[in-house]
């Protein structure tokens, strides 16, 4: 599929010279990972290296709990993501603190604001509430800006300003009960985004919020309405969970023109 750093990966293969390279900052299958709880499990040493969890679930459930489990047709370690137990616009979030870590300013130097969420996704038929599940990218503690998740009635969710109901907009049907890819490409400083699904784009649009980055985190939300009970579920399953930088169009370009510029001087 083309997208919008084809052009970065084609100039390069012709000898184009970007100062500008992609960055990994995280990467688990969760496989080296204890079963129990996501809170307090190690991603990286340092400040803010530990996962932190959020979300007022039930008694005897847990909001992120890495688990060994069959799932579709997946044997492996994953994370059950449960739902809180509001009804409605209730959430859960499992997160990297990227910002206060430093990870994000060191990633993000030389133009990289471009930051790529990866992870699979598995949402299982017959949920007992409505529900939907996973990734959000919000710019400070306190806002969010872009997320993409699947919800429990099989449709594809990208979120702008928030999480809710609201705040989302439909991007087309999809298969319960399987695995699924999700990659958000969000620009911090533009909030220019892509959303795919298993590959293919969904949707590009530009994020209310913008400017900066706190983190990018797995996540759940009750999207029942209010009323009914409390004590019912949603459940998914999150796997093959990633954190990237990538340069920002704009920079590409730059950095690609003075390259060739410099080469051409040099002839």
């Amino acid at each position: 599929m083309i997208n919008k750093y084809s052009a970065f990966f084609a100039a390069s293969a012709i000898g184009c010279t970007c100062a500008s390279q992609a960055g990994l900052i995280y990467s688990t299958n969760f496989e080296a990972y204890t079963n129990g709880t996501l809170a307090g499990q190690t991603a990286w040493s340092g400040i803010g290296g530990n996962w932190l969890v959020n979300g007022t679930v039930n008694t005897g459930q847990t909001a992120f709990s890495v688990m060994t489990s069959t799932v579709g047709s997946n044997t492996s370690k994953v994370v059950r993501m449960t739902t809180e137990k509001y009804l409605s616009a209730g959430r859960s979030k499992g997160y990297l603190d990227m910002a206060n870590s430093g990870k994000w300013a060191t990633e993000s130097a030389g133009g990289n604001t471009t930051l790529v969420t990866e992870m699979s996704v598995y949402v299982g038929s017959g949920q007992s509430l409505a529900c939907s599940f996973g990734l959000l990218v919000y710019k400070d503690s306190a806002n969010a800006a872009g997320g993409l998740f699947i919800s429990s009635g099989g449709r594809i969710w990208t979120s702008d300003n928030g999480y809710a109901l609201a705040s989302r907009t439909d991007r087309g049907a999809i298969a319960l009960d399987a695995w699924h890819t999700l990659r958000q490409e969000w620009d911090s400083v533009s909030g220019v985004t892509n959303a795919y699904v298993d590959g293919s784009l969904v949707a590009t649009y530009t994020t209310t919020q913008k400017g900066g980055l706190y983190s990018s985190m797995l996540f759940a939300t009750t999207d029942a309405a209010s009323g009914g009970t409390t004590a019912l579920n949603g459940f998914g399953y999150a796997d093959s969970f990633s954190v990237s930088t990538v340069p920002a169009p704009g920079a590409v370009a730059l950095l690609c023109v003075a390259g060739a510029l410099g080469a051409r001087r040099r002839r």
